[in-house]
């Protein structure tokens, strides 16, 4: 909602008011959010001599979004992903995530299994069992099972300890990320052990 603009008789009676005569005084229109009808400023000047006055209309600034303003200036998207190389850092933050919604995956299976299933998980269990499969194909089934709650503790743990502010160089960094991936999968075997 725009404001109306003031009579012109009293902003030049307001301007009138606040100048002295020995002083002369110009005025060029500025934008302003405070005043939306118009803001005149006031450049003092060595000149005795008439004064003009100039007024602007107030135009409301145009507000597109981040996409539009940049289609409009016909800027180029950003290529994001597509130019650079995946860093360590980067894909093991990924891949953190990735297995927090695989880990929260195996919680719901669970979850309803022991709530919705007749014999609960011991269910899920001797139906894996009535499939025969041999003990190399269950050995890996259970790696896959085990690797990314494994891996995501892990993770977990390191990103603890960055919050802590504890192994926050670049060495640091990839050390740890190298340690964590280790660490996932000897933890996953020893579960596929078992």
């Amino acid at each position: 909602m725009f404001c109306k603009p003031m009579n012109f008789m009293k902003i030049e009676s307001l301007m009138r008011h606040t100048l002295r005569k020995s002083i002369s005084y110009q005025y060029e229109p500025i934008c302003s959010t405070k005043a939306p009808f118009m803001l005149l400023k006031a450049i003092h000047t060595s000149q005795v001599g008439c004064r003009d006055y100039a007024y602007k209309p107030y135009q409301a600034p145009c507000h597109d979004d981040h996409d539009h303003k940049n289609m409009r200036l016909n800027r180029p998207m950003s290529p994001h992903l597509t130019i650079y190389a995946p860093t360590l850092p980067a894909m093991t933050s990924i891949s953190q995530r990735i297995t927090g919604a695989i880990v929260s995956f195996y919680t719901i299976i669970l979850s309803g299994g022991a709530l919705f299933l007749s014999n609960g998980i011991d269910s899920i269990v001797s139906m894996i069992q009535s499939l025969n499969l041999n003990s190399f194909f269950i050995f890996i089934l259970k790696i896959f099972v085990g690797l990314p709650f494994a891996y995501h503790y892990f993770c977990g743990i390191r990103f603890c300890l960055f919050n802590m502010g504890k192994f926050m160089d670049k060495a640091s960094v990839y050390k740890s990320a190298h340690q964590a991936i280790i660490a996932g999968g000897v933890l996953a075997v020893l579960f596929a052990l078992r």
